[in-house]
């Protein structure tokens, strides 16, 4: 009798559990927080995409927040991730061109200090944007390389947490949200995504002049498994014929002045290797400065900002004759 009443106080006890995780997996966006609509948008455009984009542009928030799509050529989308390390965007880039077909362009733009701090992780885990085996493939090629990142202790018991959306790793934000709080919100910022081609703004101040992440580090420190992942990013384009180039996204001024000089040098020297290394590709390895007015934050230009970079780069591809290449 004791092991009966036992058994049913644990199905008693399950029972509620297990309906808190299937709320958790089928209600995500409407309790997760607003940064949650980003990496959901990227997900559901490679399903079933806004437009039939000739050109992707590919990277981080910097990516993200610093090219505005409309203004830069014809069919043209943002799929970058705001967070995202070349990891995160190698599988969602196969992922769009597996659904969806190569695009003819692609412009790759990554902020330098991604290349050498991985400090997303744990959001890529608890959003799910990867499938459970791209997430073991990571995993054990952090486990080869080393990374402690990634393989730090109790992370298995994490990232299988993570994917049976325990409450243990939710229900704070399902009850922050009042489970279905959040929908109207992210909801409208779902749309604004969507109808500025992907672009989207993380920063809104009219001006900024605190220091980037880039200012703290003394030297470029790269971690192997990222520089892993941006090289089978770029033969992920390379392969499928696609007209790839790199860019790399604006810093303010006060940035400027306060980044190592060491660390410039090996981030430039490491892009002028990866121009070596594939010569089909274009590569423009000068970090450009603007004044601390076009930066909604320390780190991301705001859209005045995203316009005049925008434009400045659009002169520099057209410069090249890039739109032509693979007419």
């Amino acid at each position: 009798m004791d092991k009966l009443k036992l058994f049913r106080n644990f199905i008693l006890i399950s029972i509620p559990l297990f309906v808190l995780c299937v709320l958790a997996y089928v209600l995500p966006f409407a309790y997760m927080s607003t940064e949650y609509v980003i990496w959901y948008e990227e997900y559901a455009n490679s399903d079933s995409p806004a437009i039939d984009a000739k050109t992707v542009l590919v990277g981080d928030s910097r990516a993200k927040s610093s090219i505005l799509p409309a203004l830069l050529h014809e069919d043209t989308y943002n799929i970058a991730i705001g967070g995202a390390t070349p990891m995160e965007m190698y599988y969602a880039t196969r992922n769009y061109i597996e659904k969806n077909g190569a695009p003819q362009n692609a412009i790759v733009t990554f902020a330098p200090y991604h290349f050498c701090d991985i400090d997303n992780w744990d959001q890529a885990l608890y959003y799910n944007f990867l499938k459970p085996g791209e997430v073991f493939e990571i995993y054990t090629k952090a486990l080869e390389l080393k990374d402690p990142v990634i393989t730090k202790k109790g992370r298995i018991g994490e990232m299988v947490s993570y994917r049976l959306r325990l409450p243990s790793k939710y229900l704070s934000q399902m009850y922050e949200g009042k489970f279905t709080g959040n929908l109207s919100s992210n909801q409208e910022r779902f749309d604004q995504i969507r109808g500025d081609l992907g672009y989207c703004e993380f920063g809104n101040a009219a001006g900024d002049d605190g220091l980037t992440h880039e200012c703290y580090h003394e030297y470029f420190d790269y971690i192997p498994i990222v520089t892993l992942y941006y090289d089978r990013l770029l033969k992920l384009l390379i392969d499928n014929n696609v007209n790839v180039v790199v860019v790399q996204p604006p810093i303010n001024q006060a940035s400027s002045d306060g980044m190592h000089q060491e660390f410039l040098d090996g981030f430039t020297g490491y892009m002028e290797d990866i121009a070596e290394k594939y010569p089909q590709i274009t590569v423009f390895p000068e970090i450009p400065v603007y004044d601390n007015i076009y930066f909604g934050d320390s780190i991301h230009v705001n859209r005045k900002g995203a316009a005049l970079f925008t434009g400045d780069l659009k002169d520099k591809l057209e410069g090249i004759g890039y739109w032509d290449k693979n007419k």
